[in-house]
C-alpha cells in the first residue's frame, strides 16, 4: 500500500542456507550487504580459496566445512541442517553467481529451493569480457571447470566468442584439444585468449593467433583461468 515502508530484507523469511557469490579479491564478513547473516552464521560452507579469503569476524564456535571433491557429505551436513529449529543459518561460499555455472543448480536440485537464497556477485566470464573490451550479449559460454564434464562444444549458431570455464592450468589445452575436434570452428579461430588469476596479484592475458597455437602446449597457465576464443564470421 501507498505510505508503506518498504521491507528491508527482500529474502524470505524461512532461508536457512544462503550462498554467497565472491570475487576473487575476497570477502568481509563485515560487508553491509551480509553482516547480519554472518553475525548469525552457525555453519560456514565453500571451497578452500574462499574460505581462506573471507575476512572479518565470525560468531564464536562456528562449524566450517572445505568443499573438496565429492559433494554428498556436503549435501548431507546441509540437509541435517535444514531439518534443525534453530535461528542459525547455514552460509555457503561460493565463486561468483552460485546459480550461473556454480554450485547452485546441485544445492536446488539436492535440497530444494524454499529453503534458499542465492546472492550473486559478477563472475569471472563477465570480468574476463570487461578486461578485454568485449561485448558479451551473444557469446557462448562453455563449462569444462568440472573434472567430468564433457570436451564437447555445443552449436555455436552466428556467434563470434566463446568462453569456457576451464578445470585448472591444464584447461587451456583441453579448450584448444575440443577445438580441434570441429573443423569448421578450427577453420573460424581468430584469437585464442587466456585470462589467469582474474582481480588478483599476477593477473594476465595471454593471446595466441591461430599461427602461435603450437606456443599454447608448451606455456605454463596458472590453475586460475578463463579461455576467450574470438571466432571469425560463419561464412
Amino acid at each position: 500500500m501507498l505510505g508503506e515502508k518498504p521491507d528491508d530484507n527482500p529474502v524470505p523469511r524461512e532461508a536457512r542456507i544462503h550462498v554467497i557469490g565472491m570475487e576473487p579479491e575476497g570477502l568481509s564478513t563485515e560487508d553491509i550487504r551480509f553482516s547480519r547473516l554472518f553475525s548469525r552464521c552457525s555453519l560456514l560452507v565453500g571451497g578452500d580459496r574462499q574460505l581462506k579469503t573471507l575476512s572479518g569476524p565470525l560468531p564464536p564456535n562456528v562449524e566450517r566445512l572445505t568443499i573438496r571433491g565429492k559433494m554428498d557429505p556436503i549435501i548431507d551436513r546441509l540437509r541435517h541442517f535444514q531439518e534443525q529449529s534453530s535461528p542459525d543459518i547455514a552460509i555457503v561460499l561460493a565463486s561468483g553467481d552460485p546459480l550461473y555455472h556454480g554450485i547452485g543448480s546441485t544445492l536446488i536440485r539436492k535440497l530444494g529451493q524454499d529453503s534458499m537464497a542465492f546472492y550473486p556477485a559478477p563472475t569471472l566470464v563477465q570480468r574476463a569480457f570487461s578486461l578485454l573490451g568485449l561485448s558479451w550479449e551473444e557469446s557462448t559460454v562453455i563449462s569444462f571447470h568440472r573434472p567430468d564434464s564433457p570436451a564437447t562444444i555445443p552449436e555455436t549458431g552466428p556467434s563470434c566468442l566463446l568462453a569456457f570455464y576451464t578445470d585448472g592450468s591444464e584447461g587451456p589445452r583441453k579448450v584448444l584439444s575440443a577445438i580441434e575436434r570441429y573443423p569448421l570452428l578450427q577453420k573460424r579461430l581468430k584469437e585464442f585468449t587466456v585470462l589467469e588469476n582474474i582481480g588478483l596479484e599476477g593477473q594476465a592475458i595471454k593471446r595466441f593467433a591461430p599461427a602461435q597455437l603450437n606456443r599454447l602446449h608448451k606455456t605454463l597457465f596458472d590453475p586460475l583461468n578463463i579461455v576467450v576464443v574470438t571466432l571469425n564470421p560463419a561464412d
